[in-house]
């Protein structure tokens, strides 16, 4: 067999993996939350080569061809030819705060944080399709009581380690930003961590400047859906922000953070491929890193039972991305939290394997 971690990593992202009976229960002992359901709670292992966020609690992972068991002191991921070394990120220091449930490590260094489940869009007429989000509060966390628990936890964590913070839009994108700034003042008081920050683009485009000032590094905004025709369809609610602004916010946004500095998602299988790697091409020129997640049919979104973004497209797809990233300078490894943690998708393996090539004698 070729070794191509790539492939592998493909198949993992779009298909999941099944545990072995007996390593879930050490799994569950020693990580209690490892079964939660939903994107933002889909297992991020590690192997020798690369970084990759697998989904092993939904429904359509019961029929992955992958397994995940445990042989003596090692987890390994077996399937389709492989027996691949896993390991999985440490649960972050305790805290005695909220910040125990509700903080996790994406990547060695990248602590992803979600004080906002509750979104304005979360309605059966608006809701994304494709979102697996469930509220679990009536709005987000307070800002001082979620910056007072970052305090502690980082005064307990190595000084790389950066924040990524995402969640539902409460009340309205301009509300939301504001949140966003508020809890980067905070922060920027006793911390001068790296902050990236996922939202939907504001009315107020003057607020992106106001973010920066505020200490936010990174902007990440996501557009998920290319065709405005189909972003309707898909997107009901999060789509009465027009492509247009989409892309006015993304070159302001650009202006502000700097080249590179500013990513959004496009989700692979529930739209054409052809349309995702003309919009990439097209944020990419504009110094935006696009990112290209294949869609997971999730037990709580709307698409529950469609059929699953297929690897080899997906696979094309960050192909043909690898080499725009190449081409307008826009390393991951420049751009701090989700973008750098790459888990999600397979962009930074293909920019990297290019680069592999290109050095190369």
């Amino acid at each position: 067999m070729e070794r191509d971690i790539i492939k592998l990593k493909a198949d993992l992202l779009c298909l999941g993996a099944r545990v072995e009976k007996e390593t879930a229960k050490l799994l569950e002992a020693e990580y209690p939350r490892f079964f939660d359901k939903g994107f933002i709670h889909a297992v991020n292992v590690h192997t020798t080569e690369a970084n990759i966020n697998i989904s092993v609690a939904e429904e359509f992972s019961s029929g992955s061809p992958y397994l995940i068991v445990k042989r003596g002191e090692e987890y390994r991921i077996t399937g389709k030819g492989w027996d691949e070394p896993i390991t999985f990120y440490e649960n972050l220091p305790h805290t005695g705060t909220v910040l125990d449930d509700l903080a996790r490590l994406h990547s060695p260094t990248c602590i992803n944080i979600w004080p906002s489940t509750t979104c304005c869009y979360d309605t059966p007429e608006l809701k994304c399709r494709f979102c697996s989000l469930k509220a679990d509060a009536e709005k987000p966390m307070d800002t001082t009581e979620l910056s007072d628990a970052l305090r502690i936890l980082l005064a307990k964590v190595p000084k790389e380690y950066i924040l990524n913070f995402s969640g539902g839009t409460y009340r309205d994108p301009d509300w939301m930003v504001r949140y966003w700034i508020d809890l980067a003042r905070k922060i920027r008081a006793f911390s001068d961590v790296s902050i990236t920050v996922e939202f939907a683009p504001p009315s107020d485009l003057g607020l992106l400047r106001e973010m920066k000032e505020a200490g936010v590094n990174v902007a990440i905004m996501n557009l998920e859906i290319a065709d405005p025709v189909l972003r309707k369809e898909i997107c009901p609610g999060k789509s009465h922000i027009s492509y247009a602004h989409y892309h006015e916010a993304f070159r302001e946004a650009v202006k502000v953070f700097g080249w590179g500095m500013v990513s959004s998602v496009l989700i692979g299988g529930i739209q054409p491929k052809e349309d995702i790697m003309k919009e990439c091409a097209l944020m990419a020129s504009e110094g935006v890193f696009p990112t290209v997640m294949p869609f997971r049919p999730m037990d709580d979104c709307v698409y529950y039972g469609l059929e699953r973004c297929k690897p080899e497209e997906l696979l094309e797809m960050a192909e043909h991305l690898g080499g725009l990233l190449h081409k307008y300078q826009l390393d991951y490894r420049k751009q701090p939290g989700c973008t750098e943690c790459g888990g999600c998708s397979l962009e930074n393996d293909c920019y990297r394997r290019r680069g592999q090539k290109a050095e190369k004698p």
